[in-house]
């Protein structure tokens, strides 16, 4: 076998051998010598159309959200009613207690103005007396207690709520006026 001849690095003026270098390698194939390629050709990116959904309502949605609207103004209206009566009989038992003191004060000055002694006296000046004994009734209630119970007309059940939806919607419209 032929011994080969080492290849010859250049420096190019630096420090470091240039081992890629081909202009001492005979054998090295030239750049310009290699066949030139064309480039390929591109082709424009094709634009995807970008399909818009149409967004339909479908009509029981929108019965739906009616319904669950009405339903939260009715809880709403039925809250404010429920405050309206709290504090209205907050209003009425206060007004209650003042009452029954007004009424205890006026009983207790009632009975200490009665005067039996002045009572006899004004009826004996109208030409009243006492009653004789041939005078005086007793009564004999021998009987049992007896009780009647009233039968009320029973109302149909959507009249019922026919009536609860009329009240709801007077008290409401009262309410708003």
């Amino acid at each position: 076998m032929a011994a080969k001849k080492k290849p010859t690095y250049g420096t190019n003026g630096a420090a470091a051998y240039d081992i890629y270098s081909t202009r001492f390698d005979s054998n090295a194939v030239r750049k310009a010598d290699l066949p030139q390629e064309l480039p390929r050709e591109r082709t424009a990116p094709v634009k995807k159309k970008k399909v818009k959904a149409k967004a339909a309502v479908a009509p029981f949605a929108v019965v739906g959200s009616l319904v669950v609207a009405c339903l939260l103004i009715m809880v709403v209206y039925g809250y404010v009613q429920l405050y309206d009566a709290t504090s209205q009989v907050g209003a009425l038992n206060s007004q209650l207690t003042q009452v029954q003191e007004e009424n205890a004060k006026l009983r207790s000055s009632y009975e200490s103005s009665i005067n039996l002694t002045k009572i006899e006296e004004q009826a004996q000046s109208y030409g009243m007396r006492q009653p004789t004994s041939n005078q005086k009734v007793y009564l004999n209630i021998s009987g049992t207690d007896k009780a009647e119970v009233l039968q009320v007309e029973k109302e149909n059940a959507f009249q019922k709520v026919w009536q609860a939806i009329r009240e709801s919607f007077t008290g409401l419209v009262e309410y708003f006026l």
